[in-house]
């Protein structure tokens, strides 16, 4: 069954995960202390963030009673409830634009999509067709808040974002650089080259990537 998008994820929700973000591990008696609410409500929000995997749990035992689960934040978890780096990473963007040396702005920005996409592989299946790996993928983008699709009707797959990632940051590259490392990226993650057939910049509604023939 596919993970349900984040956009799931209800305000009263973003309260467990603070509460989780700030112990290593709760209760759901704990979690019911604390929030003041009933367990049943406390295991109904619990088990939306497991769904989505930003929440884990384990069993352990406490005396000799009935073993009881505690939950803790997943590291996908830890990402979602923490700060935003969105002002980090735009600095850290425009840094690399202002290097006089286009070849030395080439090699760091292919460093960083090979990285990107390495990291996007080893959330990926390591068996299957173009299309599984393509609509793994979609998944992983829509659970990092980044809605995608895969059209697989014509002869090779096509991965379609319906989002860009970099909405800050593509109005100050007018050389679709930013469009180029995504490209790397997911090429790299699913082992074959693609190419940007459209783009959301040019008018388009999305964003699509089609592997090279």
């Amino acid at each position: 069954m596919d993970t349900p998008c984040l956009d799931h994820i209800r305000p009263i929700d973003q309260v467990v995960l603070d509460l989780l973000r700030q112990n290593h591990s709760l209760s759901i008696q704990a979690l019911t202390d604390k929030l003041e609410v009933t367990a049943t409500a406390v295991r109904q929000r619990l088990e939306r963030l497991v769904q989505v995997e930003l929440v884990g749990r384990k069993k352990e035992g406490v005396g000799r009673g009935r073993p009881q689960f505690h939950y803790f934040l997943t590291p996908l978890g830890m990402r979602y409830a923490s700060a935003s780096y969105t002002d980090l990473a735009s600095a850290l963007w425009h840094e690399i634009m202002e290097l006089p040396n286009p070849l030395q702005r080439k090699r760091i920005l292919r460093r960083v999509a090979k990285r990107m996409g390495e990291e996007l592989k080893d959330a990926l299946p390591t068996e299957g067709d173009l299309t599984q790996r393509l609509s793994a993928m979609a998944s992983v983008f829509g659970r990092r808040k980044v809605l995608a699709s895969v059209v697989a009707g014509g002869s090779l797959p096509v991965l379609e974002m319906h989002a860009c990632p970099y909405p800050e940051l593509t109005g100050d590259d007018p050389n679709r650089q930013l469009c180029e490392m995504e490209q790397e990226m997911i090429s790299q993650a699913v082992g074959q080259t693609v190419q940007l057939d459209c783009c959301r910049l040019d008018g388009h509604q999305h964003c699509s990537f089609r592997p090279a023939n």
